[in-house]
């Protein structure tokens, strides 16, 4: 058989080779309208659409493009006369014919050939649509032929309708998927042009009104999301869902379920208010959601409950659900710790001991948690009441020692959060910190002066420094207020002396000891006479400068060595009545100069190196 489509009016043709299942549209299921106009369940468009034509008796069937379709007697554009049958198919499977009420062929008329005559088509449903099928070879009739009824008085009706109930309950009885009609002008009228009428092609609907059972009454409900079943609830927010199942016995294949949620205040169960609502669908169903604004609402308890329409009838109400809006912050917490009291005199515990801490809801009767940490920014910490407004214990480490914060805020039922409160606390440190504040000749000439600074933690116990320099007798000295003791040593010759020292306690007891090694400075100091600042640039090729070097320690002193980049070997010169050392650079080129010096004694030793550069210009 060869397929063909033609546009509204029947001009021109184009051939299309294939089977009859070319011609299938894919059945689409629209959504009723609103439940107040009564719509039917099911509204179905066809899954195949096409008409015979007599002057092709055998070889095509046509499947329309566009704009309208025949059916009846009309003439072409050469006046030539057809005469054309219409077909149209829907899927009816998953129908309960048990719950079948009616079903309603509808199409939309767009003109008659002659409106004086009177509308004559039928609709009778047919064995299946097939390749085999042509206007010489139609489709089986399997029912009675049902007359057209037509809403309004005019020529052509919007809506044509065929009361195919009888014909889809015999059909659905048989087990058939499909449901196929044949539209046609009695054989009566079949071939006079005046009875033929045009129907839009886009227009056909199969509408199937089913008998209806009221949705059950809701069971699942939920507070906040569907982890949390009905029971006491408390919120902070600014608004919540509530969920509901929505279950109907006869939604097979479906009536369009919708829901009606409302809330009201507990001490008001007149002053219901309706809630927004939403549809979710999961893998326990559909269920219906309304949003609960928490935030325009007062602290206080009340109830919510939903029921489920189903376009036709309501479900009983669901059983009522609590809730609490509680927007009211829990007061600060108490802090308490024997182990580290409160902004103490003195420090107590240490870097390594783990102490107590207890909070309590400071009366809050509805506290539940309490959250902490060593930062306002870092309270992830969570430890439970051990009852509704009660106490909770934990054990805390400070991380280092001194000053030390824990922040502390307690939480309530509704999420609400406490003002934080900030317990301050000492950790004692008994570390004994020790490096030289002050070096500086001795005025006998015989060494440096090197002043040590020990500090500690003030108030930790440490009332005592002792020390010994080079493993040479102990000696003590007290630390002040602020943990700070500065022993002069010396007078010490230069180089590297190993100090040993501790920190005792008023009863004698060592509680810190350690060594250091403090290196004492006793190369000569330098000064320019200005033409080549150290570590600066100055001068010129030939011009002479002036570096006087002072020896820091004087006693037995003879000499001043010294030798630099450009001239490695080293040159003594002893030193002037002034007991210091005079040396003239006069420099052959320009340039960077690096420069060494140290002090010459009588016994052969010498003092350290003093460094520094200078540049030519």
């Amino acid at each position: 058989m060869t397929l063909k489509t033609r546009d509204a009016r029947g001009r021109g043709r184009t051939s299309l080779r294939g089977a009859v299942a070319a011609l299938v549209l894919g059945a689409v299921v629209l959504p009723p309208v609103s439940a107040a106009a009564a719509e039917p369940h099911f509204v179905l468009t066809p899954s195949l659409l096409a008409y015979t034509d007599s002057t092709t008796p055998d070889t095509a069937v046509f499947y329309p493009s566009g704009g309208d379709i025949p059916v009846g007697s009309w003439r072409d554009d050469e006046s030539a006369r057809h005469t054309s049958r219409v077909y149209v198919t829907f899927d009816v499977g998953g129908i309960y014919v048990g719950r079948l009420s009616t079903a309603t062929l509808v199409a939309r008329e767009s003109r008659a050939n002659d409106c004086a005559k009177p509308r004559t088509v039928t609709a009778q449903p047919t064995a299946p649509f097939g390749g085999d099928n042509s206007w010489s070879s139609p489709p089986r009739t399997v029912g009675k032929e049902v007359t057209a009824t037509a809403e309004g008085s005019d020529c052509t009706s919007w809506r044509t309708t065929w009361n195919l109930t009888t014909a889809l309950a015999d059909a659905l009885t048989r087990g058939e998927q499909k449901f196929t009609a044949e539209l046609r002008v009695p054989k009566k009228y079949e071939g006079d042009v005046a009875y033929g009428r045009w129907l839009e092609t886009n227009e056909f609907r199969f509408e199937v009104e089913l008998k209806n059972t009221a949705p059950l009454k809701p069971t699942k409900l939920y507070n906040g999301n569907t982890d949390r079943p009905c029971g006491p609830a408390y919120f902070t927010g600014y608004q919540f869902s509530a969920y509901a199942d929505m279950t109907d016995r006869d939604r097979d294949p479906g009536d369009r379920l919708t829901p009606e949620f409302e809330f009201w205040p507990l001490a008001d169960p007149s002053a219901t208010t309706a809630m927004r609502t939403s549809i979710s669908s999961g893998g326990d169903g559909l269920s219906g959601v309304g949003d609960v604004p928490v935030g325009s609402l007062p602290d206080g308890e009340y109830a919510w409950h939903a029921r489920t329409y189903d376009e036709r009838a309501w479900s009983p109400w669901s059983d009522p659900c609590p809730f609490t809006v509680d927007r009211t912050a829990p007061a600060v917490p108490t802090v308490a710790s024997p182990e580290y009291p409160e902004n103490p005199a003195n420090p107590t515990g240490g870097r390594d001991v783990t102490g107590t801490f207890l909070f309590t809801a400071n009366g809050a009767p509805d506290v539940v948690s309490f959250r902490y940490g060593d930062s306002q920014w870092n309270m992830y910490n969570q430890v439970p009441a051990d009852q509704l407004g009660g106490a909770a214990t934990i054990q805390w480490r400070p991380r280092s020692a001194g000053e030390q914060t824990l922040y502390v805020a307690s939480m309530d039922r509704a999420g609400n959060s406490s003002p934080v409160r900030a317990y301050t606390f000492k950790v004692r440190d008994l570390t004994v910190t020790a490096w030289s504040a002050k070096q500086e000749p001795d005025p006998s000439g015989t060494g440096i002066l090197v002043t040590m600074r020990f500090g500690t933690q003030p108030g930790n116990g440490i009332t005592t420094i002792t020390y010994r320099v080079d493993g040479s007798d102990e000696k003590s000295v007290a630390v002040d207020a602020q943990g700070v003791a500065q022993p002069v040593l010396g007078p010490l010759k230069g180089g590297s002396h190993t100090i040993a020292y501790a920190g005792r306690s008023a009863s004698g007891e060592v509680l810190y000891q350690t060594e250091t090694t403090q290196y004492v400075d006793d190369a000569p100091v330098i000064t320019s006479d200005g033409v080549y600042p150290i570590d600066g640039s100055g001068g010129g090729v030939g011009v002479p400068g002036l570096f006087t070097m002072t020896p820091q320690v004087s006693k037995d002193a003879t000499g001043v060595t010294w030798f630099t980049t450009q001239n490695s070997a080293h040159q003594t010169v002893a030193l002037d009545a002034d007991g210091k050392g005079r040396v003239t650079f006069t420099p052959t080129a320009s340039g960077w100069t690096y420069f060494w010096f140290s002090v010459t004694y009588a016994d052969g030793t010498s003092s350290g190196w003093r460094s520094f550069s200078v540049t030519v210009n």
